[in-house]
């Protein structure tokens, strides 16, 4: 059944991983912060977590559609410091560059073989828990949103307040809401999906009541650790397809295509 969540608030972050610098799959940081004008142009309430190194023209970006910051919060939290590289990063080393786990990956893609990439996959979760902890915005639902995760021109999303709250508010708002490409869906081996390139559930975007946070990142990393103790890791979305199929009842999924999550909760 629906709540009424009065104080929804965006989770987004910017981290360097040295993907400009890639063989494959590279990106520059300037594309990102092109791409992440978007989310910045959108009239909501938002949490930002990057490095000092990004700061300066994040601030510059938001203040074209928030110019008093009233509704920006900024964090800086440098990668060393994120509760996902303290716990994670150098498992995935260990794991990703071993033997056993060699033999087993056969796609060349960064979940992988870039620990970093998987890091600040993983520290997703982490950084909606630090907004709900920090009670910023008084929070009561947390929007987690991929910095590049909008690419149409920034006139679609300039001035919008967004999601909608009464669509919101029309959600089971006891559960955690996944945008999926499919619903249903199985999991016959966690260790062949997770090395496989089939995804379900999307990393981009996710809805979570501010007090369901603590609850799934406890269920989240309980699987990273035991993908990584059985000697394999996929992305982010392959942890929560496989987190989501452990109890279902926890989770609403809304069958989409990629962003097409904008457009539902417009």
């Amino acid at each position: 059944m629906g709540m009424d969540i009065k104080n929804p608030v965006i989770v987004t972050a910017l981290y360097n991983i040295g993907r400009d610098k890639w063989e494959k799959f590279t990106q520059s940081y300037g594309g990102y912060v092109h791409w992440m004008e978007r989310t910045l142009s959108l009239d909501s309430k938002i949490v930002i977590y990057t490095q000092q190194k990004f700061k300066d023209e994040i601030e510059s970006y938001r203040r074209k559609y928030d110019a008093n910051l009233e509704k920006t919060i900024i964090v800086i939290q440098e990668l060393e410091e994120l509760e996902g590289y303290k716990l994670y990063n150098q498992k995935l080393n260990d794991l990703m560059f071993s033997d056993v786990f060699l033999q087993k990956a056969h796609f060349d893609v960064p979940e992988m073989n870039k620990p970093l990439y998987n890091v600040i996959m993983f520290n997703k979760v982490y950084w909606i828990k630090h907004c709900v902890d920090n009670e910023y915005f008084d929070n009561d639902f947390v929007i987690w949103a991929d910095a590049g995760g909008l690419r149409d021109p920034v006139e679609v999303y300039q001035g919008k307040v967004w999601p909608n709250i009464e669509k919101i508010n029309n959600l089971d708002n006891n559960k955690i809401t996944f945008f999926s490409h499919n619903d249903p869906f199985g999991v016959h081996d966690n260790q062949w999906h997770s090395l496989s390139q089939v995804r379900n559930i999307q990393g981009t975007a996710f809805f979570v009541p501010s007090n369901l946070v603590n609850d799934l990142l406890f269920n989240f990393n309980n699987t990273i650790n035991e993908c990584i103790e059985s000697e394999f890791i996929g992305s982010d979305e392959k942890v929560f397809d496989i987190t989501y199929l452990k109890d279902t009842s926890k989770y609403h999924l809304i069958k989409c295509t990629w962003r097409e999550y904008y457009n539902i909760f417009s």
